[in-house]
């Protein structure tokens, strides 16, 4: 039982520790207007489960992810960052609650550098502890998801929430966009 209690607490460890920015994205696409929970949980379940199966198979082949591509993953905050300013400066572009998709891309590109924690941390893990792992990766996917929407939902933080996400939301995208492209080794800044 010790075996497979360990591989829980490093999960909860690793998950805590790799995904608290995904919290405030996901608090950022709860307060959307008309924002479709189901579709941002399935979004950011597809995404974890992206990240954490591509962890596996790389644990599993001895092989890391090559460092010189995960930077270009920001390509996709980023232009998904300047879609909403762009959207939010046009009246006449009707906008519509963020997909289950938009919000897979960002947790697998928010998420590309976890891939040098969780390729390692998994590569010394049995099958059995390995599924322990993804099966406590899932179940805090959903603890974050409830975090994040309870906080924009709730009567006193939510509306500073809603409002403060609308105006900095598309930045934020923007900005993490540029950090993680910053990252390339091109700019000799590592991830």
């Amino acid at each position: 039982m010790l075996s497979l209690f360990e591989p829980l607490v490093l999960a909860t460890m690793l998950f805590a520790a790799t995904n608290a920015d995904d919290l405030v994205l996901l608090m950022f696409f709860f307060a959307e207007p008309g924002c479709r929970p189901r579709g941002i949980v399935l979004g950011q379940l597809a995404g974890l489960t992206v990240l954490t199966g591509v962890s596996f198979i790389a644990a599993w082949l001895a092989l890391a992810a090559p460092a010189d591509w995960l930077p270009w993953l920001g390509l996709a905050p980023l232009y998904l960052g300047g879609r909403w300013l762009f959207r939010a400066n046009d009246e006449k572009t009707p906008t519509g609650p963020t997909s289950w998709r938009t919000v897979a891309v960002v947790t697998i590109a928010n998420g590309a550098d976890n891939l040098g924690v969780y390729i390692p941390a998994f590569a010394i893990q049995t099958f059995a502890q390995k599924v322990v792992t993804a099966g406590t990766f899932l179940v805090l996917a959903f603890v974050w998801c409830a975090v994040a929407h309870a906080a924009v939902r709730h009567p006193t933080w939510g509306p500073w929430i809603r409002r403060w996400s609308a105006k900095l939301g598309p930045f934020v995208l923007i900005a993490l966009g540029l950090w993680i492209i910053a990252h390339h080794p091109l700019f000799g800044l590592g991830l």
